[in-house]
């Protein structure tokens, strides 16, 4: 009886015990960064976008791609994860080094204006997290201790292209095709006061595919500022995915495929340059996220229907934020950059009805540094740095991340 006790006490915890992003849509949100220059500049690129990472942030800025571009780039990761469980602290480590960026761009020679085209990839969505918790329960006195990782992420296959419709004024296009994966695990053990101890291992992994478009236009003036628009269009993801439970020696596994698709994503941007040294840039992007829908339930006892009510209820919609700059060094052939951005956090909760609030204690906040160099005129170096904290509240338990984001490049000009 006791070891049934247990056991029905660790099925309530679960719905306590739980990561930020554990019972949330994993697909919304996740911003990655893409390149280190944008990145060194806080992400604020909507109207730069010079170079091959165009293509993600704004592919109507191929058009000043004025020779042929191989550009490669890589990312490495770091998160702290610092819990506390009824008032005891646990802390936590995941890094990881990944693909950032490779592709192509090529201008089409022409008698007037610009025409480019590129081709590649970009990671643009991040999964990797980590989470732990360690103490005694007040509820149930079970001491509990428990771990979930999570690993992979979402990348875009793209193909661009970008035209001058005017002197000043410039068009461009991107059809994506995504790909990627989610590798999710947890481990938790409670134990009671005699010491009956009770495990439970849970795992998904998921894959994910889908299409969509982004379409956009920069203008740009005799004073130095430019001005970008994009309009990215809803992302259908298809999503299969091995499930596997494991409690007390029973073991459960399944299949499951599903749909959820993405709304509309807006971004405008501006930026002006002063006298090749200087430039400062502004980035926002919009994303109502209560128009997720589940085109699919991947639980058939739960219809697509009840689960687009919680997105609306559980979710609001965010204003992403960015800004930066960057100094070409007089002496030295050295560019140093610095920025902001802010990620709002657009999952609001409860979790489940009866559970507690999620309080945003500090909003996801990053600054950002970086610097690059060009060699012979061919060959641009880059590098960035991102620090970002943010800690929110939920009930007995809160949770306070650090991140730690590096990004490195190469780009090469024929």
């Amino acid at each position: 009886m006791r070891k049934i006790a247990s056991l029905l006490s660790l099925v309530s915890l679960l719905l306590i015990y739980s990561p930020a992003r554990g019972q949330e849509t994993i697909a919304i949100d996740h911003f990655a960064g893409v390149g280190a220059r944008a990145m060194g500049m806080g992400g604020a690129h909507i109207a730069i976008a010079e170079d091959f990472t165009a293509t993600h942030w704004n592919p109507a800025g191929l058009a000043q791609i004025r020779r042929i571009e191989l550009y490669g780039g890589l990312s490495h990761f770091r998160d702290e994860a610092r819990a506390h469980f009824y008032g005891t602290p646990r802390t936590t480590r995941l890094s990881r080094t990944r693909l950032s960026a490779i592709g192509l761009a090529f201008p089409i020679p022409t008698y007037r204006g610009s025409l480019v085209f590129s081709a590649g990839f970009n990671r643009v969505k991040s999964f990797d997290s980590v989470f732990g918790i360690r103490g005694v329960s007040a509820q149930d006195q079970l001491h509990k201790t428990g771990k979930t990782t999570e690993e992979g992420g979402l990348g875009i296959y793209s193909i661009a292209g970008a035209v001058d419709v005017s002197p000043s004024i410039s068009l461009g296009a991107s059809m994506n095709i995504w790909d990627g994966d989610d590798a999710f695990s947890r481990t938790l053990t409670s134990v009671d006061t005699t010491g009956i101890q009770v495990k439970e291992n849970s795992s998904f992994d998921d894959e994910y595919d889908g299409i969509n478009f982004k379409l956009a236009a920069m203008v740009r003036t005799l004073i130095g500022l430019r001005f970008g628009i994009t309009l990215e269009t809803p992302v259908t993801y298809t999503i299969e995915e091995d499930w596997e439970e494991q409690d007390e020696g029973d073991k459960y596994f399944g299949f499951v495929e599903y749909e959820v698709s993405m709304p509309y994503q807006f971004g405008v941007g501006v930026s002006w340059t002063f006298s090749n040294l200087l430039t400062v840039a502004s980035d926002v992007v919009y994303s109502d996220w209560t128009q997720v829908r589940y085109n699919k339930s991947p639980w058939g006892d739960v219809p697509k229907e009840e689960l687009n009510e919680d997105i609306q209820t559980k979710y609001k919609d965010t204003l992403r934020f960015h800004v930066g700059g960057e100094f070409l060094l007089p002496v030295v052939p050295i560019t140093l950059r610095t920025g902001f951005y802010r990620n709002p956090t657009p999952f609001i909760g409860p979790r489940e009805s009866g559970d507690p609030k999620i309080e945003i204690t500090d909003e996801r906040d990053y600054v950002t540094f970086g610097a690059g160099t060009l060699i012979d005129q061919i060959l641009a170096l880059d590098v960035a740095w991102v620090r970002g904290v943010s800690e929110q509240k939920e009930g007995e338990r809160t949770e306070k991340h650090e991140e730690d984001r590096v990004f490195m490049s190469a780009a090469y000009h024929f």
